[in-house]
């Protein structure tokens, strides 16, 4: 606290009505004990000046509130005080500091200290730095706020640890009534701070396990419009006519197209059409054969499809059914992810 250090910042030896001064705003401490302090005042005097920042018409106290309230019951008029030139943010830390020297914060004195600075706009990351305090540490007090009544006073009375508010920072995130539920569990069955993170980590595993289920059923409902199954011939009636129109085709493709309209029916797909059944054993093998590998063909290229990231990419991409962000599948061989 350099300001406060620095004599030469310092109206020294002033002495100002008590009136006149004003409590810090950020001020943590909730419960103030006089008692044995007015004792020693009342024997010895005071002994070192209060220290307080001019704020418009009144004094603000840096350093010194629980002398400030014994003298006031005292019945003091008049104080000396040191007076020094600080800004927001340095009587901010100076408080914090100078206050948690003396003794250490109550668990709710610090949480209100942490969400008050919170309300004020400053982010757990600026309050973290500002006053040297871990970020978790930070987090967790503001975070013990939005459990229920009930909880908040476990954790004031020490019932529930901030140990254990931190350990549910990533369920208090996604899901606070599941947070919640997780802070009575804590609470009914005394668990410890490293009990509830390995509950955390196994709840943890099965909500993703549910999240990949959810995304791939919805990719399974997509897949069929994008690489459709090709239905295999199985019947002999349904091999005789898939073989009868590759025939076919392959007798206009030897022929040539005579005509426009012929053209342009070469360029349409594979349509199968009942025709007559083939006489020749060893023709209709051999039809059969080709048919096969043209099937074949075309499993392979339906993989090679499926196996595209860029086709993926431009076909794949909806709305994840849990997240409700957009999301893109890949596939490969019988497993998905997402991205």
């Amino acid at each position: 606290m350099p300001s406060i250090r620095h004599r030469k910042s310092w109206k020294e030896g002033m002495e100002i009505e008590i009136d006149l001064i004003r409590s810090s705003p950020y001020q943590p401490r909730l419960i103030f004990d006089q008692a044995n302090l007015k004792a020693e005042i009342e024997k010895d005097g005071l002994l070192s000046d209060l220290v307080v920042r001019k704020k418009g018409e009144f004094f603000e106290l840096i350093d010194g509130e629980r002398r400030w309230r014994a003298l006031k019951e005292l019945g003091w008029k008049t104080v000396p005080v040191q007076v020094v030139d600080v800004d927001d943010k340095i009587a901010r830390l100076s408080v914090y500091k100078l206050n948690k020297i003396r003794e250490n914060y109550t668990v709710e004195e610090e949480a209100n200290y942490f969400k008050k600075l919170s309300d004020e706009g400053m982010t757990p990351l600026e309050i973290s730095k500002e006053l040297n305090v871990d970020f978790h540490w930070v987090l967790a007090h503001i975070n013990a706020f939005k459990f229920p009544e009930d909880i908040q006073s476990a954790v004031w009375t020490k019932q529930i640890s901030m140990s254990h508010i931190a350990a549910l920072e990533s369920v208090i995130g996604k899901n606070m009534e599941e947070a919640v539920l997780a802070a009575r569990e804590i609470l009914n069955r005394k668990l410890t701070v490293a009990e509830t993170k390995k509950i955390v980590r196994a709840r943890e595993m099965e909500r993703k396990a549910k999240v990949e289920e959810m995304r791939i059923k919805a990719v399974e409902k997509i897949l069929p419009t994008i690489a459709p199954e090709i239905p295999k011939p199985e019947a002999p009636e349904e091999l005789e006519e898939a073989a009868e129109a590759l025939m076919e085709r392959a007798q206009m493709i030897r022929e040539g197209a005579s005509t426009p309209g012929m053209s342009m029916r070469l360029a349409e797909p594979i349509e199968v059409e009942r025709m007559p059944r083939i006489e020749e054993e060893q023709d209709f093998m051999q039809t059969i054969k080709g048919l096969r590998e043209k099937i074949e063909m075309l499993e392979k290229e339906k993989e090679r499809l499926l196996e595209s990231r860029d086709f993926l990419k431009q076909a794949l991409s909806f709305n994840c059914p849990y997240c409700n962000h957009a999301c893109v599948i890949y596939r490969e061989g019988d497993r998905y992810w997402v991205e």
